[in-house]
């Protein structure tokens, strides 16, 4: 495990976007000074000497500990003097504001960003080299992802690296019939229809898992037969297209269910890959967001916000990923008046309605029962990085508990939505 911080924002414009690797004899920060530490940001409410971070020896996690800073070093918005950092951990040191991140190995190469896949999280570039790998195949693609997670981005990204000359078309499947789908693709004698509209390019099946049982069989002889109507031009060939598909992340229980024909699916398994949700890459979090909402001038979104509210909204859970991400830029970009914005601007949706305690306690010695993880799951809106610091353990200890107490993955979901007590 290789372990990074990703300086998402700071008043030094050198340090912001930076990415510092954690080695195992450590790495200190602190301000600017003729005798501050080796890494040094132009950030006048930092200390000289201002925090240290060391991999642990099992490289299991990162020891942070502050070094008697004027100011303190903040853990999901609490001041700590020591801890035991995971992936995903937030950290804000004077008004820097920098996220953790484990690489198991795999991620160094697809480094660049692009248009459609921004950011430098391990999954933005695992997402880019499987879409690479996509694009040189000419097999059908399926995109898996929760609702909002981006996955026309992701198709976008397939069919550029694809190189083809032709456009990117899509079609909605929900709620198509079969004669509309055979029509809206293969065309009539007087509308060739989007299979030769496409032509040398790329057709994008928005929707396979809702597409009605009926259709199912339509698609699959079109995938299969890969016949050319009558009424297409001569010589057009279908297999000019390719095609992609997108899909919620329930269509494996679909399948299972019976509701989708296995081997419907089976004809895009060449290449299924998910795409993260945006939990996942809280690194690019404001590289998404000067990608999918830019400012006027180019300026960063981190301009325009207080180091507080950079750290609100890496702590959310987007539970409708880039969808509510969006909705949030903008209603922030509607309370700007000049002045950079702080947590009170946040709709009220994102302001925890009990502050965290500013100062982190003492690690517990012994586990919680279960029914002080419910009542502090629901306290911190299912924030698990919130009851680290509240116990003071590493996230991955808490997680254990849970698994031992029986809280599962959707039992938090209901806590982040504020649907149980």
């Amino acid at each position: 495990m290789r372990w990074r911080l990703h300086v998402v924002a700071s008043p030094d414009r050198a340090w912001r976007g930076r990415i510092v690797e954690v080695p195992a004899q450590g790495i200190r920060l602190g301000r600017v000074s003729a005798d501050g530490a080796p890494l040094q940001i132009a950030d006048s409410t930092l200390s000289r000497r201002h925090l240290e971070l060391l991999a642990l020896p099992d490289n299991s996690g990162v020891k942070l500990r502050d070094l008697d800073s004027h100011n303190g070093t903040m853990r999901g918005g609490m001041r700590v003097s020591t801890a035991i950092l995971g992936d995903g951990a937030v950290l804000r040191f004077g008004e820097s504001v920098a996220v953790l991140e484990g690489d198991s190995g795999g991620a160094q190469a697809f480094a660049t960003p692009t248009t459609d896949v921004p950011g430098h999280s391990v999954a933005a570039r695992r997402l880019r080299g499987a879409l690479e790998a996509a694009a040189r195949d000419h097999v059908p693609v399926l995109l898996l992802g929760a609702t909002g997670s981006g996955k026309e981005f992701a198709a976008q990204e397939i069919h550029r690296r694809s190189g083809r000359a032709g456009p990117l078309l899509r079609v909605q499947l929900a709620g198509l019939a079969a004669a509309d789908l055979s029509e809206a693709i293969f065309g009539t004698p007087q509308d060739p229809g989007l299979l030769h509209a496409a032509a040398g390019g790329s057709l994008l099946l928005d929707g396979l898992d809702d597409l009605d049982a009926a259709s199912q069989p339509k698609l699959l002889r079109m995938l299969e037969e890969r016949a050319v109507p009558t009424h297409l031009p001569s010589g057009q060939d279908p297999h000019a297209v390719l095609w992609i598909a997108i899909a919620s992340d329930a269509m494996d229980h679909k399948v299972r269910a019976g509701e989708i024909r296995r081997d419907l699916v089976a004809r895009f398994r060449s290449h299924t890959i998910r795409v993260p949700r945006l939990s996942e890459r809280l690194v690019d979090l404001m590289d998404l967001a000067d990608a999918i909402l830019p400012n006027p001038g180019g300026e960063p979104w981190t301009h325009f916000l207080l180091p507080e509210t950079v750290e609100a909204l890496l702590l959310r859970p987007w539970l409708e990923n880039l969808r509510e991400f969006l909705a949030v830029l903008r209603h922030l970009r509607r309370q700007y008046v000049g002045a950079r914005l702080g947590v009170n601007a946040l709709p009220t949706v994102l302001v925890p309605s009990q502050r965290p305690q500013r100062t982190a306690p003492a690690p517990v010695s012994e586990a919680p029962d279960a029914n002080a993880l419910h009542r502090l799951l629901a306290r911190y809106q299912g924030n698990v990085e919130r009851l680290a610091i509240h116990f003071g353990r590493h996230r991955k200890q808490v997680y254990r508990w849970m698994e031992r107490a029986g809280i599962d993955e959707l039992a938090l979901q209901h806590y982040r939505r504020g649907e149980r007590e």
